[in-house]
């Protein structure tokens, strides 16, 4: 049986691939407490999300029907999760004076899930130890942030994205003569590597049935 928050399951369908075996979401206990929900679409972008408070007495490759994905996103008026025990998925609405609970079918993928947390474990270790150069980050208001990744994917194949010392983030086109700047919110210090983070990497790659 697997609880967690539904939304990191509507997160990690977002960068699913097409084939096997990256069209599954990975969904384990995390040494250390809570469980983690990966995916990703042939290597060109992962996702890995943890739910602290998540419980589960094992590990899954799923492959989540859409009506679960759309189920499963946030809201934020209410909280909800996710059970997943066998071959039924249960997403919860919890308010403060109702609840509503959606069953689905959920199976299990054939093929083993790739072996992202030892990839990621080189960039967390380069995180952690290269030494910083700079001392502040930049917050960015996440609507605008889509926006411009929207206008930029729009205008060319793939884009570069850079930033410095809590300044604006820049987008830079490759088809065409063209930068755009997203400035901050705020300027903040740089984040540490998140010790779930870490410890995911710690995990040991899915066995090939």
């Amino acid at each position: 049986m697997l609880q967690f928050q539904s939304s990191l399951l509507a997160l990690a369908a977002d960068f699913t691939g097409t084939y096997a075996p990256y069209q599954a979401i990975r969904v384990e206990p995390l040494p250390g407490g809570g469980l983690v929900v990966a995916s990703t679409n042939k290597g060109h972008i992962a996702f890995v999300g943890h739910d602290p408070k998540g419980i589960g007495d094992e590990a899954r490759t799923l492959l989540p029907t859409p009506d679960l994905v759309r189920a499963a996103k946030g809201i934020k008026t209410a909280e909800r999760y996710i059970t997943i025990d066998g071959a039924t998925a249960q997403v919860t609405t919890r308010r403060k004076t109702t609840s509503q609970t959606a069953e689905f079918q959920v199976a299990d993928a054939t093929s083993a899930f790739p072996p992202l947390a030892a990839v990621m474990s080189a960039a967390v270790e380069r995180w952690s130890v290269t030494p910083r150069t700079t001392e502040t980050a930049g917050r960015y208001d996440a609507a605008l942030l889509e926006k411009t990744i929207r206008a930029a994917a729009g205008a060319g194949a793939s884009i570069v994205l850079s930033a410095f010392d809590g300044g604006p983030l820049r987008l830079q086109l490759e088809d065409i003569e063209a930068v755009i700047l997203l400035m901050p919110q705020t300027a903040e210090p740089v984040p540490s590597v998140p010790q779930w983070l870490c410890r995911y990497t710690q995990l040991e790659p899915q066995e090939t049935r």
